[in-house]
């Protein structure tokens, strides 16, 4: 067989699309093949260090002398610190060279580290005592595994982990943007559009069909996870936070239990020992759509119970002053994605599909003052944007759930 890629040369939309429908009378090489021409290339060689225990990625294990961190980064500042530990601005230290470049390939690779030299990046330092449970330890060093075999623009890029006697360092590209509604929320001008917001899904929905057909569920999409590459959103977004990642067979569902955010949690995570697969994903994102949209939660109560009773219904509201500012496309989109039975949720190369997401469809007229401050109330953290008292808001009710003489 050709070692070419085995998809014609078409518009990668439809290149990835082709694929999963393709993906059950494919062999794995086949599939990576195929996944390499999106330029989704693997790297093999990192993950098969981690899911073989060996290499930086065996927490308490030590191979053959490699350089440590503080030989090779040095801390720049702090910008971040939570219950597992701080995150820093790092630079790589200089490396100083004795003799002249020998070889082509010695010369590209000190080209290489001159570039990272300039780059800044981040640096998490895992407390120790985090680390005090065997638990802990095995869900970081899973979480790392699948991060060492993802590997997609649209995904924070870890570079290298280090571990010694009293630190845990992890070290991954820097996003200069911060957190998506952090970016809308600085927004003068110009302003978001709709179509903007398009392209930030559209983006998501990219990186969740790559991650899908890896048999890689995220388990928590929201948009606290989702970081712009730079201070221009038109540079793209990432997503980030492997902490619930679950690796599994390919279109299988396994899972159990309820992890993640609630107000992104689809249906049936909420069901006693119910499983639950893939699907959850375009439940979340759909939820995120709804909030870069109008701002607010879909699903939102002052008690989680309530907020619980809302998604088990899937019954939703539109905020009637700032729905006719969105189109009826974009709202078809959010119940596209935010459906009940999760058999009838599309998977994600579907989704890409959706006509809102298409070129020349969604509005480029800017937000207004009205629709800025919405998105500037969530990202403020007060998490709902409430209407006046007059404006009763509009209902959407799923299909399944109207009365059945309607």
């Amino acid at each position: 067989m050709s070692s070419e890629c085995i998809l014609p040369t078409v518009d990668p939309k439809a290149r990835v699309l082709t694929c999963f429908i393709a993906k059950f009378d494919l062999r794995s090489d086949e599939m990576l093949r195929c996944l390499s021409c999106l330029g989704c290339r693997p790297r093999d060689d990192v993950a098969d260090a981690a899911l073989t225990g060996s290499g930086v990625l065996a927490v308490g294990q030590r191979g053959k002398r490699e350089p440590t961190f503080e030989e090779l980064y040095e801390l720049l500042y702090q910008i971040g610190e939570g219950k597992t530990g701080q995150v820093f601005v790092a630079k790589r230290k200089r490396r100083s060279y004795r003799s002249r470049a020998k070889t082509l390939a010695e010369e590209q690779e000190r080209q290489r580290e001159e570039h990272e030299n300039d780059e800044e990046v981040a640096v998490k330092l895992v407390r120790q005592e985090y680390l005090s449970t065997t638990n802990r330890i095995e869900a970081l060093r899973a979480e790392l595994a699948i991060l060492a075999q993802v590997s997609h623009p649209g995904i924070l890029r870890l570079r290298q982990v280090f571990q010694d006697d009293d630190k845990f360092a992890i070290v991954a590209d820097r996003a200069l943007g911060g957190e998506v509604m952090e970016a809308i929320g600085r927004m003068h001008s110009p302003r978001l559009r709709e179509c903007d917001v398009a392209a930030i899904i559209r983006q998501l929905l990219e990186v969740l069909a790559y991650l899908h057909l890896r048999g890689i569920t995220h388990r928590d999409v929201k948009v606290e996870n989702i970081l712009c590459k730079s201070r221009d959103l038109q540079d793209g977004v990432l997503l980030i936070d492997f902490g619930l990642a679950h690796l599994g067979a390919v279109g299988g569902t396994e899972m159990t239990g309820m992890n993640g955010t609630p107000h992104y949690m689809a249906p049936e995570m909420f069901h006693k020992h119910g499983l639950y697969g893939c699907p959850i994903d375009l439940w979340a994102l759909g939820v995120v759509a709804y909030i870069l949209l109008f701002g607010r939660f879909p699903f939102d109560a002052r008690f989680l119970s309530q907020v619980e009773d809302k998604i088990v219904q899937g019954k939703f509201e539109y905020p009637k002053e700032l729905e006719p500012l969105v189109s009826h496309q974009a709202k078809k989109f959010i119940e596209y994605l935010l459906v009940l039975n999760p058999r009838e949720r599309p998977p994600a190369v579907l989704a890409l599909q959706h006509p809102w997401l298409q070129s020349g469809t969604a509005s480029t007229a800017a937000f207004t003052d009205e629709h800025m401050a919405a998105l500037a109330s969530f990202s403020e953290g007060k998490k709902t944007f409430q209407p006046p008292a007059s404006a009763a808001p509009s209902s959407y009710v799923p299909p399944d759930l109207m009365p059945q003489h309607l």
